[in-house]
């Protein structure tokens, strides 16, 4: 926890912009930390960023882009990039043997059906790793947003608290579920379930276009994405 608290304090002071309201996530696609939201990036906006889940580690990176399509539907892709150390007998160890550069490659796309609107939720539904790579992902949510007004995002307002809740297969199994508080329109604070985990952290604006997330996975990894978002 004290990583964490250490990035906020530090960054802090040199928030300067609004809340965007369609950041990547750990897996590129709009979301939270690794879960996905009920928004998606408007029509000819993009971004492009970088993170790590296992930043203690260091031999875990993910680089990825999104772009939006119109018609409240997002694509993207993400490269993972793994190290990882062998020895003669195949099993995979942190210390022996060379270094192996696993690489995977993900496609991603993301649809929303319904935003969400005075208390009724909105629906978003997606699939990650299109291709099979690793093992594909399809979701679905429901997202609310409560409490009064921080922001914009094309053309709504955007809420204090924004509730997600949903259900995949994949590399996300069964019911997940997250909320986010935004504390003004310049930080906000995540918490999320997925699995059997909880992950929580904080996403803040330093710069124009410029995203920071820092967060704790199951409470104890450290991650960390960074991510410049722009209009076409």
């Amino acid at each position: 926890m004290r990583y964490l608290a250490y990035g906020c304090i530090l960054l802090l002071p040199l928030v300067v912009c609004s809340f965007a309201g369609a950041d990547p996530s750990l897996l590129g696609y709009s979301g939270m930390l690794y879960t996905p939201t009920g928004d998606v990036l408007a029509e000819g906006d993009w971004n492009i960023g970088a993170n790590s889940n296992e930043v203690e580690d260091w031999d875990r990176f993910n680089y990825y882009g999104n772009f939006g399509l119109g018609g409240n539907t997002e694509v993207g892709v993400l490269l993972q990039r793994t190290d990882v150390r062998w020895v003669s007998d195949g099993a995979d160890t942190a210390q022996d043997g060379p270094a192996v550069d696993n690489n995977e490659t993900f496609l991603s796309i993301k649809q929303v059906f319904r935003q969400p609107t005075d208390g009724k939720p909105g629906i978003a539904a997606g699939v990650f790793d299109i291709t099979d790579e690793v093992q594909t992902t399809v979701y679905v949510l429901a997202n609310w947003q409560f409490g009064r007004e921080v922001g914009q995002f094309r053309g709504r307002s955007l809420k204090f608290l924004n509730l997600n809740v949903g259900f995949a297969s994949g590399q996300i199994e069964d019911l997940f579920f997250g909320a986010q508080f935004a504390l003004g329109s310049r930080i906000e604070i995540m918490g999320e379930h997925v699995g059997d985990e909880w992950n929580v952290g904080a996403r803040i604006h330093p710069l124009q276009g410029l995203t920071v997330d820092a967060g704790l996975m199951d409470v104890e990894d450290l991650a960390v994405n960074v991510s410049y978002n722009a209009p076409l």
